[in-house]
């Protein structure tokens, strides 16, 4: 019988396998682990532990994933338990692409607006914001940036919605005199 699943939580779209532990009695080395009804290779530990490497791919959108424990033909099983996948931290709840300030060199410029504070800020490529965002590369369509701690891409598209509350938005982009 199965009674933990270690980790608990994970993130979509996290890069990377991840190990996966289930705790419980009664395991034999016959069992295997089945994550969200994929049977996974497993390594026996002893009659309490079993762990299996759950691919990166079985994780790519978030919600409730099932585990359990059972032989391969299906006869001895054990209870369900869950995975809980959650939505990565996106930087599109806190900030928006609003402008570009581009110059000759391309040492590009972006101007995001705080989405609480409508506070307007110049950020420039390898610079980190929100404490955990590292922004890799600025076009006129959009800034790529990398989760610095869990290390997933996200994408801020330039916005060009308008509202009485926002800056004023160019329609294309032009070069500063050099």
């Amino acid at each position: 019988m199965a009674n933990g699943v270690t980790p608990s939580n994970v993130y979509a779209r996290t890069p990377g396998d991840f190990s996966l532990q289930i705790s419980g009695d009664k395991f034999t080395p016959a069992v295997h682990i089945i994550f969200d009804g994929r049977d996974l290779p497993t390594r026996f530990i002893n009659a309490q532990q079993l762990f299996a490497t759950v691919p990166a791919s079985l994780i790519l959108f978030p919600g409730p994933k099932s585990v359990m424990v059972r032989t391969p033909d299906g006869k001895l099983y054990s209870n369900q338990l869950s995975l809980n996948v959650a939505p990565p931290p996106d930087p599109n709840q806190s900030f928006t692409y609003v402008g570009l300030i581009g110059k000759r060199s391309f040492n590009d410029t972006a101007v995001l607006q705080n989405r609480s504070s409508k506070e307007l800020m110049n950020v420039q490529r390898g610079e980190v914001i929100g404490n955990r965002f590292r922004i890799m590369s600025i076009t006129d369509k959009e800034i790529q940036l990398i989760d610095t701690q869990l290390k997933i891409p996200h994408k801020l598209a330039f916005s060009s919605e308008t509202s009485p509350n926002s800056p004023y938005r160019p329609p294309s982009r032009e070069d500063d005199e050099p």
